[in-house]
């Protein structure tokens, strides 16, 4: 985080308990409340702020604009507040701040423990880094809640620091930040309800945040969904096959995924298996955008034989794509829009991330294009392929990589987007199941099943509604990653959790070498009998 090297002198004022500041920031500028142009009231558990002009640079200038915050008492003893603002610029974003909190502070979010913030502070955003809008800041023994109610996907940061100028240097301070959809930037902002709650109780302030986000995005339990077919529902373990390396190193061809398959099935029923097809296309991540069997690994006559074999044995094969993410150098990506590719609400085109394919040390890949999925000419894109994919090999379920990237791209709305490949795909291939690498609060709705996110842990909450299995870089006994970038990678994949599948991964060598562990693992499996979690 970076911060003013002088004093903003922000109006401080004191309301139902919290002491509190508003800023706005345009598109040119920030702001801050004119001094001299607030006017307070406070009664019976209602406070109310009005400013009739914007203060900048410190309060040295002044510009026209307005500002109102109410902050009601709830019967919960929760604090409801709610900034409008007016700007002579279009404004980006709106800033409500907790101020004068007993430092240090500390961070709990995604059922972690309490991490202390820094020197140089700490920020969080929703859908970036956190699945839901919704943090605590333990300050001075006790906790603060803060989430925001919004039934849209707006961008909400929480910026956590301790104060270095100005008369509360040293104290803490939290930025409530609300960012309006860069399509509709304008001069006018309401924020939605920001919720405060002193003296929180993680488990109640979970209890009532997932009450609204139930209602929000209509969220139905897993036994309850109807984008789940029946046999997703008896899926036991999923089986992670490595296809092709980015570097064009085989792992295993059709043919020999197919074997990988025959060995489960033996062991366990094969209809209660779930095989992952990561690197299926060819060289992962270069063959993003043209999606068709690989002829190294057995082309398409390799292709039906492998999905004709797993209908056999009673497998349902689940193919890779990307969501958002293509290789703009190949042929098959010719002429599309670059307006297609995502790009910050000011126009900074989004990179994701840039692993180190070649290993060159460079990071450096401009072939990789991200994408938005809102784009209509990208999202038929890639639907057809999935159509096509589907309609000439009979696949039963699709994942989708990095559905979780989100930018507040001026163009298209990015979750609008999804909504609207998944309706499609629904409407065009029922009964296909639709999986997803990581997700957050609006995407529950749209993908019942989801790889777990190795970076970090998702609240415990979601397992009402959605299941996990393993990411694509674990679960290989000897710790090896496949088509992944990390090379090796020791995790237990096997290991039972609440709504979690089991997960192996196999490349070119992992029968052999693992094949008493896999034995064990496997007769634990079946002799455990039932259905999937």
């Amino acid at each position: 985080m970076q911060f003013a090297s002088f004093d903003l002198r922000d109006p401080i004022v004191s309301a139902l308990g919290l002491r509190l500041s508003v800023q706005v920031v345009t598109l040119e500028n920030l702001y801050g409340l004119s001094v001299d142009h607030v006017e307070t009231r406070e009664s019976e558990g209602v406070f109310a702020l009005q400013a009739e002009r914007l203060a900048w640079a410190g309060q040295q200038e002044r510009k026209p604009g307005r500002v109102e915050l109410r902050l009601d008492r709830l019967a919960t003893g929760s604090l409801r507040a709610v900034v409008r603002a007016e700007a002579p610029e279009p404004i980006r974003c709106v800033k409500l701040l907790v101020r004068d909190l007993e430092a240090p502070l500390g961070v709990v979010h995604a059922e972690g423990e309490p991490r202390t913030v820094g020197e140089y502070g700490e920020l969080l955003a929703y859908p970036r880094t956190l699945p839901t809008p919704v943090l605590c800041i333990e300050s001075g023994g006790a906790l603060l809640g803060m989430r925001a109610e919004d039934e849209q996907v707006r961008e909400k940061r929480f910026a956590v620091s301790v104060e270095r100028v100005g008369p509360l240097s040293g104290r803490g301070v939290v930025e409530l930040i609300h960012e309006q959809p860069a399509s509709r930037f304008s001069r006018e902002l309401e924020t939605p309800p920001w919720i405060l709650t002193p003296d929180a109780s993680p488990d109640e302030l979970e209890r009532q945040h997932l009450a609204f986000v139930e209602g929000a995005y209509g969220l139905a339990s897993w036994e309850e969904r109807e984008d789940v077919p029946g046999w997703a529902r008896r899926v036991r373990m999923v089986a992670t096959l490595h296809g092709m390396h980015f570097s064009g190193r085989v792992f295993l061809r059709y043919d020999e995924m197919l074997d990988v398959l025959r060995f489960l099935a033996d062991r366990i029923p094969g209809e209660q298996i779930l095989a992952y097809l990561p690197g299926w296309e060819g060289r992962y991540y270069w063959q993003y955008g043209d999606y068709r069997p690989e002829p190294r690994l057995g082309g398409e006559k390799g292709f039906a034989s492998l999905c004709e074999g797993a209908r056999h044995l009673g497998v349902h094969l689940m193919p890779m794509f990307g969501a958002n993410c293509a290789n703009r150098w190949l042929p098959a990506m010719a002429g599309l829009d670059p307006s297609a590719n995502l790009k910050s609400a000011t126009g900074n085109r989004f990179h994701g991330n840039q692993p180190d394919w070649d290993l060159a040390r460079a990071h450096d890949t401009g072939w990789q294009a991200w994408l938005n999925p809102g784009h209509p000419e990208w999202r038929e894109r890639l639907a057809t392929a999935i159509e096509t994919l589907a309609g000439r090999h009979g696949i039963d379920a699709v994942f989708l990589d990095t559905v979780h990237a989100w930018t507040n791209d001026p163009d298209h709305p990015v979750t609008e987007g999804l909504r609207a490949l998944v309706a499609r795909l629904h409407s065009n291939l029922p009964g296909l199941l639709l999986a997803a690498e990581a997700d957050y609060d609006a995407l529950l709705p749209l993908f019942p099943l989801f790889q777990r996110p190795w970076w970090t842990k998702s609240p415990g909450w979601t397992t009402r509604f959605v299941r996990r299995f393993g990411h694509l870089c674990e679960g290989e006994p000897r710790g090896r990653t496949g088509v992944h970038e990390f090379g090796a990678y020791a995790s237990d994949a096997w290991s039972g959790e609440p709504g979690y599948l089991p997960t192996v991964a196999f490349q070119d060598g992992t029968l052999e070498h693992a094949r008493e562990e896999l034995e064990q693992r496997l007769t634990r499996l079946a002799s455990q009998g039932g259905s999937g979690p």
